[in-house]
């Protein structure tokens, strides 16, 4: 199967994105402020993923660096190509 091509970044409000709600990791205080560090030094290199919804597939440490940091928009992937069972097999990769 070859993997699908990345879709299109595009800002969002930090508002509209919405934590997994069974997300199992809990996120510790010192790896959002090193991410919050790491976006304020390098700048977005790495988007959040969405589902159509506009709840997170991956990227719960960056949403909440972004809170910390006060951003008003984040970029987002929308995951619109992928089966809900890829999906969930995706949350538990990454």
């Amino acid at each position: 199967m070859t993997p699908s091509p990345l879709g299109e970044v595009t800002l969002v409000p930090v508002a509209s994105v919405k934590p997994y709600p069974g997300n199992p990791r809990k996120v510790p205080q010192k790896a959002i402020e090193q991410t919050a560090a790491s976006i304020r030094e390098f700048g977005w290199q790495q988007p959040l993923v969405v589902d159509q919804d506009m709840i997170l597939v991956v990227g719960h440490t960056r949403l909440a660096a972004a809170k910390h940091l006060g951003e008003r928009e984040v970029p987002v992937v929308i995951a619109d190509q992928l089966t809900p069972s890829q999906v969930r097999a995706y949350r538990i990769a990454d």
